[in-house]
Order: C-alpha cells, then sequence, then structure tokens
C-alpha cells in the first residue's frame, strides 16, 4: 500500500529531527563523522550528511587466525544502531582498506549477516529504534596482506528517505596482528573421528552469541569449538539417542590443552537426557554444567564445560601442565548431546568475558560434515552423517574450520 504523501514528509521529519538531536548529544571518535580539521568553518556548517543508520565497531580489538582452510581470518561484528523509527533495509556492506573494497556484501549476502540484537535471526533488516549487529568474516592469504585498520561503508533503503536510501561510512576496527594467538595442543585424548562443530568461520550458535552480562554485551563464545565424535560407520550414536551413553564422544577424556593454573571448577550436576536444550529453567550459574577454567598467562582462559559429574581431577588452585587429563566428557548444563565445548577467552569468567582465537599445535583433517543442518540431523537421529572424506591433510599451528573431521595424534 502506497503512503500518503503527508506520512512520507512526517517521517523524513522526524528522521532529521532525530538526527539533529543526536548530533547534539553525542561525540563519534570511530572515524564515522567528518574531519574537520581541514574545513572552514563555513565548509563544516554545510558539511551535513543524513545518516539514519549509526555504525560503529562492536566488541574487542580483532586479532587474526589462521584456521585449516590456510586462509587468515578476522571475526568481529559491527553494530548497526537505527537512530529513526523508520524501517531499514540493508542493502549493501562495503569492508575499507582506506579507499580499497576489501569485500563487498551485496543486499542478499547482508540479510545473512545483519541479526537484531536478541532475535537470533538473519534478514537484514534493522526496525525503528532497533540495533543489529553485522557478523563479519574477513580473511586474507596471508599475515602481510591484513592492514592495521578495516572501515566500513553500510548502505540502507527506506522509501521515506531522500533519494529512497543513505550511506553511513564509519567502525573503524582496529586490528592488532602482534597481539597474543595462544598455541595449544589438543584438549582432547588422542583419537579420530572428532568434529569441531559450530566454531570458525561462518556458523552462527557461537558466533553470534552475544551475552548482556553485568551491563555489558560480551562475546565469549566467538572461537568456541562443540567437539563431537563419529564412529567408524559415520554415526555419533549407537543405540537410545536418549541415553548419553550411546554417544561416541561421551566419556572421553579432555585434557590441559596449555600449562596453567586452575582458577575455577563447578561439580556435581547430572547429566542432561540428550534431544533437546533444557531450556530457560536452566540457572545462569549452571549453563556451563560441570565446568573448569584454567590460567593459561598472558590474561588468557581456558574453558571447558558440559563434563561428566565426578570425572573432574583438579581442583581450584592446582598447576596443570599439557596432555594431563582434567575430566571426562558429558552432557550437563544447556546441552542437547554430549560433547566438550572449549574456547579461550581474555578473562576468567566464561559468560563476562571476550573469546579470542588461538591455534591448536597439531592434529589432521580427514573429511568435514556437509553442513550444520547435516551435523544437527545426524545427531537427532542416529543415522550416518553426510560427510566428505578427501584425502587427510595434516595441519600445524591452526585452528580447525567448522566442521572439520579430525583426528588428534597419540
Amino acid at each position: 500500500m502506497r503512503r500518503p504523501r503527508a506520512a512520507i514528509l512526517g517521517a523524513a521529519l522526524v528522521v532529521l529531527i532525530a538526527l539533529v538531536a543526536a548530533a547534539c548529544s553525542s561525540d563519534s571518535d570511530d572515524g564515522s563523522a567528518t574531519s574537520t580539521s581541514d574545513q572552514t568553518p563555513s565548509e563544516v556548517a554545510r558539511d551535513n550528511t543524513l545518516t539514519p543508520l549509526l555504525v560503529r565497531q562492536e566488541g574487542a580489538v580483532v586479532r587474526p587466525v589462521k584456521v585449516s582452510d590456510g586462509r587468515y581470518h578476522l571475526l568481529y561484528a559491527v553494530a548497526l544502531e537505527n537512530a529513526t523509527s523508520l524501517d531499514l533495509s540493508v542493502t549493501e556492506i562495503e569492508v575499507l582498506d582506506g579507499e580499497t573494497v576489501v569485500e563487498s556484501l551485496d543486499a542478499g549476502e547482508s540479510a545473512r549477516v545483519v541479526e537484531v540484537l536478541g532475535t537470533r535471526t538473519a534478514d537484514g533488516d534493522v526496525g525503528g529504534a532497533q540495533v543489529a549487529n553485522a557478523f563479519l568474516d574477513i580473511s586474507f592469504d596471508a599475515p602481510e596482506d591484513i592492514p592495521d585498520a578495516l572501515q566500513h561503508r553500510v548502505t540502507v533503503a527506506s522509501e521515506p528517505l531522500p533519494g529512497g536510501g543513505a550511506v553511513t561510512t564509519g567502525a573503524s576496527t582496529e586490528i592488532d596482528s602482534s597481539a597474543v594467538v595462544p598455541l595449544v595442543g589438543p584438549p582432547l585424548e588422542a583419537g579420530s573421528g572428532y568434529v569441531a562443530a559450530d566454531t570458525c568461520c561462518r556458523s552462527t550458535l557461537h558466533i553470534r552469541a552475544p551475552l548482556p552480562i553485568n551491563n555489558k554485551l560480551w562475546f565469549a563464545q566467538r572461537y568456541a569449538v562443540d567437539w563431537e565424535q563419529i564412529d567408524e560407520g559415520g554415526r555419533f550414536s549407537r543405540g537410545d539417542t536418549s541415553d548419553p551413553e550411546s554417544y561416541a564422544i561421551y566419556g572421553r577424556q579432555a585434557l590441559a590443552a596449555a600449562d596453567g593454573t586452575v582458577v575455577l571448577v563447578i561439580d556435581g550436576l547430572e547429566d542432561q537426557v540428550p534431544g533437546e536444550l533444557p531450556g530457560t529453567s536452566i540457572p545462569l550459574d549452571e549453563a556451563d554444567g560441570n565446568s573448569v577454567v584454567v590460567d593459561i598467562g598472558d590474561g588468557l582462559y581456558m574453558m571447558y564445560a558440559h563434563l561428566q559429574s565426578g570425572s573432574i581431577t583438579v581442583t581450584e588452585g592446582a598447576e596443570v601442565t599439557m596432555g594431563q587429563p582434567i575430566a571426562r566428557v558429558g552432557n550437563t548444563g544447556n546441552s542437547q548431546a554430549p560433547h566438550l565445548h572449549f574456547h579461550v577467552m581474555d578473562g576468567p569468567s566464561p559468560l563476562g568475558s571476550n573469546g579470542v582465537p588461538y591455534m591448536i599445535d597439531n592434529f589432521e583433517v580427514t573429511g568435514r560434515v556437509v553442513s550444520t543442518e547435516a551435523f544437527d540431523a545426524a545427531e537427532t537421529s542416529g543415522r550416518p552423517v553426510e560427510r566428505r572424506a578427501p584425502a587427510p591433510t595434516e595441519h600445524i599451528d591452526e585452528l580447525p574450520l567448522d566442521q572439520s573431521i579430525v583426528t588428534f595424534p597419540v
């Protein structure tokens, strides 16, 4: 239905008023404002651009990591704040190194990465007064190709806007290629058929999981892996899929992936019945189930979650060494199937911290599950998972790509 002209003009007036008010009350330092250092007051007075969508960096400084596809990946989010009452549709996102376009996402691609906060659904639309995140994965062939910072130019469409759309350039994202990317060993005992699920670089479960903790938004699970395991027939479980012991991964030894000091141990929680998540009834402090947090130095910590009750062999304050058994894989906490949740973070809180990339020193990739959907279907049904099995490849000092089938050496 076409809107009356008066309504269109009224909406446009609301946009202008909202933006003027925002300009009077905010001070942008992310590069989105026009530089005034070389402009006369007269030029400044005339240099005003309508930007109904405010674009800024979300989260911590970005660290590159080498992934098992051979490329160096940057994972981060750009916050998109609709400062008007209009519905805006993102039609293009351009990632810039100075004036050079590093990557361009069209409307369809933008729709897959723009997600309104709290919805867990991506469609590229940011409604009036809503805040969204654009979850980006930008990769490079070599470390020397990675710039010190990236900017972002976001184009939106909305009929009431002058010309039917607007462009915002901002969100200068700092990239720290010198930051520590910890090198760890395998977090599980030697074995084959381990599946690195819901991890880098374009999966959604962990990467798109902002956590509002202590009045701040955290991305603790950005580089997390949910480790599961298939048997020789490609099945995650055999027999009763509601019995945790029917799963190949259940009871496997979780190992200290690096030397460190244990700072948190939670134990005594019983396994969930596989098949579905326990839901919102689970207390926040039980979400990770039986769990262990290890301080590995440089302000970094390892997180192990969903462990078997009574299997944890370390205590708070204990020193651990790489390769030391610390617990067994279970299905406790917010879990719908036995697995080991493992990630590295920049603080001791499993929720109130930001995840950081890490590399595993040695593993072999023997195949790959074709998709997250295929993974989920096989996990639920007990049928063999659909997978590809190219020639095995050895990987040194890399992070496994999502859905990789991995062997950890003896």
